[in-house]
C-alpha cells in the first residue's frame, strides 16, 4: 500500500513537491488556503515574473555539497557539476519543458537574456552558472546598458506563473493526486484531510510565520511592485543593476510583458503605490523604448498593477527535517521547505527534490533517484 503525505501550500514549489512525491509512489494530498486561479497578496507564487535568473552567489555551499544518491543498491556520491544546485536543477527541467510542450499549455517559453551590472567582481566577472545556460557570452560594450561596465548574455526561460501553476496541478490531479481547500491555523490540522498521513511537508511560504506549530519569525516578506503590459512583440528578457535598484523586462507566453521592480523587506502593503509604478514605468522605458513602439508612457498598454510579497527567510531557506508526534501521539515527520524569497520559481525543481529526498529518509526507504528519473516522461504522455 503507498504511504500518504500531505503538502501544506499550493505555490509553485508546494505543487512541484507533491508531484514529484506523487511520481515516487507516494498517495498525495495538497491542503492549502489558495490554489491556481485564487489571487491574493498572502499567494506568493501568481505575482512571480517569473525567469530564469540565478540569484546563488558563487560560495553558495549548495554548489560544493555531496549528495548520497542510492541507486540500484549502489551508494555514489553525485558530483556538484550535476544538478546539485536549486537553480541548476530548475534551469534544465524547464528548457526540457519549454521544448517539449507548447508554451500556452505550460508558460514557459525559451527566450534571449541580457542582465548587465555596474559592478565588475567575481560575481559578474566569472559566475558560476556560465557552464549551466545555453549560448553564455558577455555582452559586447555597445550592448551595455548606461551606468553598467559587464553584462551577460544567454539563453533562458520565462515563465507565466499562473498559467504554469494551472498545468502543475493538472498534472498532479490527473496522476490522481487530492487537492483540498483550507485555512489552517495549525500545521497538524493537515490531517483532518489525511488522518493515515506519515509525513507532513510544509510549503507554506509566508504563512510559516503564522501557522501555529511553525510560527517561524525568521520568515519576513519583501514587498514588489510590478507594472504588468501587453507587448507581444518583445521576445527578450532584460536585467539591469545598479547598486540596491533592479529593473527588469520579462515577458510572458501571452504575449504580457512584466516591468519591474522593487525590493522592499518587511513591508505588507498590498496597495499600489503610483509614485513606484511611474518609477518603473520610467526605468523600463529607458532601458527598452521599443515596449511602447518608441511612443513613451503614453503608447504603453498597461493591463494591470500588481504587488506581491515574497517569503523572504533570515538565513535562508528552511529545508529540513522535524519529527514530531501527532495529536494523538503517534511519530509524525515534518518536512519543511519554505523561506525561498524571491528565487522559489526558479529554484523550485531543486528545491523539491531536497524535499522528497528528506521525505524519503524521513521514513527510513533507502531508495533515492536522482531527480532525472523521476522527472522522466512528465510531459512525454501528455
Amino acid at each position: 500500500m503507498s504511504t500518504n503525505v500531505v503538502v501544506i501550500g499550493a505555490g509553485v514549489i508546494g505543487l512541484t513537491t507533491a508531484l514529484l512525491l506523487q511520481r515516487k509512489g507516494y498517495r498525495v494530498t495538497i491542503v492549502a488556503k489558495y490554489v491556481p486561479g485564487d489571487m491574493n497578496i498572502e499567494y506568493t507564487s501568481p505575482y512571480s515574473g517569473a525567469h530564469w535568473r540565478t540569484m546563488s552567489p558563487n560560495d553558495n555551499p549548495e554548489l560544493q555539497r555531496k549528495y548520497y544518491i542510492y541507486q540500484n543498491n549502489d551508494c555514489k556520491w553525485l558530483s556538484e557539476t550535476l544538478h546539485i544546485d536549486n537553480d541548476a536543477t530548475a534551469y534544465g527541467i524547464f528548457w526540457n519543458i519549454a521544448e517539449q510542450l507548447p508554451s500556452n499549455e505550460t508558460g514557459v517559453m525559451i527566450i534571449p537574456a541580457l542582465d548587465c551590472f555596474n559592478e565588475r567582481n567575481d560575481e559578474t566577472a566569472n559566475p558560476w552558472w556560465k557552464s549551466v545556460v545555453k549560448d553564455f557570452r558577455f555582452a559586447e560594450s555597445h550592448e551595455l546598458y548606461p551606468g553598467t561596465v559587464i553584462g551577460h548574455c544567454y539563453q533562458t526561460v520565462t515563465i507565466n506563473t499562473p498559467l504554469y501553476m494551472t498545468w502543475l496541478l493538472k498534472l498532479f490531479i490527473k496522476g490522481g493526486g487530492q487537492l483540498k481547500k483550507d485555512a489552517l491555523s495549525h500545521v497538524h490540522g493537515a490531517l483532518r484531510h489525511c488522518p493515515d498521513a506519515q509525513a507532513i511537508i510544509n510549503c507554506t511560504g509566508l504563512q510559516a510565520r503564522y501557522l501555529g506549530g511553525v510560527k517561524d519569525l525568521k520568515v519576513f516578506p519583501t514587498r514588489g511592485q510590478v507594472v504588468v503590459v501587453n507587448a507581444p512583440h518583445i521576445k527578450k528578457t532584460l536585467t539591469q543593476m545598479i547598486g540596491d535598484e533592479t529593473t527588469y523586462v520579462i515577458p510572458r507566453s501571452n504575449g504580457h510583458v512584466v516591468l519591474g521592480g522593487t525590493r522592499q523587506a518587511n513591508n505588507f502593503d498590498g496597495a499600489i503605490d503610483q509614485h513606484t509604478a511611474d518609477s518603473i514605468i520610467e526605468r523600463t522605458l529607458k532601458l527598452l523604448p521599443e515596449l511602447s513602439h518608441g511612443k513613451g508612457k503614453d503608447g504603453l498598454e498597461i493591463v494591470r498593477h500588481s504587488a506581491g510579497l515574497r517569503p523572504t527567510r533570515e538565513g535562508g531557506p528552511r529545508v529540513e527535517n522535524e519529527i514530531t508526534n501527532t495529536p494523538g501521539n503517534k511519530r509524525l515527520l515534518i518536512t519543511h521547505c519554505y523561506g525561498h524569497g524571491g528565487f522559489g520559481v526558479q529554484s523550485s525543481w531543486g528545491a523539491a527534490k531536497k524535499a522528497v529526498d528528506l521525505v524519503t529518509h524521513g521514513l527510513g526507504s533507502p531508495e533515492s533517484v536522482m531527480i532525472d528519473s523521476i522527472v522522466n516522461g512528465l510531459w512525454s504522455k501528455l
